[in-house]
């Protein structure tokens, strides 16, 4: 038994006492249980000699109260003094094991249920999975409420994540997609130390784009070759302060993406991985210059495209009544294409000129303008652009 859990198994011992000589012990109930999933999760391990199995930590509510220590120490002496075992639980963890048992307690319906998931080291992928249920008593409560939070125990406001124990020589292999709209992988840094890694190998050359989501932390990505030698950085290159690097790569070559919290922050994320499709120069592609700039209508929105990060493209539209006007330039998606645009008159004086009046980096210009013909000019500020964009002007 690990030293970690042991001051958790004197508190259950210490409980058990606690209570009258006439009431079931909530330990010999839990005692009971996890040897009849011990000899269950033994037949589920495939037959072969020297197997390594780690028991990692349960959660509750995303933290890991006394229940989840005692429960993973107990599951260990099962695991441990089970006769005829095929298995070895070893001292390092889950770092060089071939399986590890985690998985989560939770509270519905009048029923506290303990899942157990038995995952396969090499793909982290589950294997097989356990429930046992109790009725909630005082007890339990209890149980679930002794805090698994110490200097010597990991935090209990973020619990590690079921891909864990990952690193540069163990990445989490992840699919590329086709589109930004393709699976996202949730994960957790759950202590200042931690960082997670994974495994990206595109099955065709390409503009890879890799990217955290959601808001509850400030993520860092560094991406690196099959070598371990640095390609790229980011910190708050996506949504919020989440992490976003775009990186042109090979058809079967190995990237590895790490990712980590800004600074000592914690907390979940999202993270997810794809393959842009080239840009195609669009019908109005000659448009460089004022001479051809293409004719725009009034309400109506006319889509183009950067093919490079250079690409400038030019539109004019005639105002047959004074009043004010709205500008916009936006990417379709409207999250990342960064347009700058410029307004002038018919002598190509500038009017006025906007970069992110819009939403996200969108350009948009609200201006009075007479009667009499307009010329527009729209700007790429992005490196790479992925996306069309449509401009448009309204009378407001």
């Amino acid at each position: 038994m690990t030293k970690r859990f042991l001051p958790f198994l004197f508190f259950f011992l210490a409980l058990s006492l606690s209570y009258g000589q006439d009431t079931v012990s909530p330990v010999a109930q839990l005692d009971g249980v996890v040897k009849s999933l011990a000899a269950d999760i033994s037949k589920k391990l495939p037959a072969g000699e020297n197997q390594k199995v780690a028991v990692d930590l349960w959660t509750y509510y995303d933290s890991a109260p006394a229940f989840s220590f005692y429960w993973a120490a107990q599951l260990t002496e099962e695991l441990t003094n089970l006769p005829g075992r095929s298995f070895v639980l070893p001292t390092g963890g889950s770092v060089t094991a071939d399986w590890t048992l985690s998985g989560e307690i939770i509270e519905a319906a009048n029923v506290i249920r303990v899942y157990t998931r038995l995952i396969r080291s090499n793909d982290h992928t589950i294997a097989a999975s356990f429930h046992s249920d109790f009725e909630p008593t005082d007890y339990l409560a209890e149980m679930l409420s002794g805090g698994g939070s110490s200097s010597s125990s990991r935090s209990s406001s973020v619990s590690r994540d079921s891909y864990e124990t990952d690193s540069f020589e163990n990445p989490l292999a992840v699919e590329i997609a086709a589109g930004s709209g393709g699976p996202v992988i949730n994960r957790t840094i759950h202590t200042e130390n931690d960082s997670d890694f994974f495994l990206l190998t595109p099955d065709r050359d390409g503009m890879l784009v890799m990217e955290t989501t959601g808001d509850d932390m400030d993520t860092i990505m560094e991406l690196y070759d099959a070598s371990q030698r640095e390609l790229d950085s980011d910190d708050d290159g996506g949504s919020g302060s989440n992490a976003r690097i775009r990186h042109q790569v090979r058809s079967g070559e190995r990237y590895i993406a790490k990712v980590r919290g800004y600074g000592s922050g914690t907390g979940r994320y999202g993270f997810h991985a794809w393959i842009t499709e080239p840009i195609s120069a669009d019908e109005y592609e000659d448009d460089n210059d004022p001479d051809s700039a293409k004719e725009i209508n009034i309400g109506t929105p006319q889509q183009h495209t950067f093919t490079t990060g250079s690409d400038v493209d030019w539109v004019t539209f005639r105002i047959d009544r004074a009043g004010r006007y709205v500008i916009r330039a936006r990417g379709v998606n409207s999250t990342r294409l960064d347009t700058f645009i410029e307004l002038y008159d018919n002598d190509l004086n500038l009017i006025d000129e906007n970069d992110d009046g819009g939403e996200h980096y969108d350009s948009r210009l609200s201006v009075n303008l007479q009667a009499g013909t307009y010329y527009l000019k729209v700007e790429c500020l992005s490196d790479e652009p992925e996306e069309p964009y449509t401009i448009r002007v309204d009378a407001e």
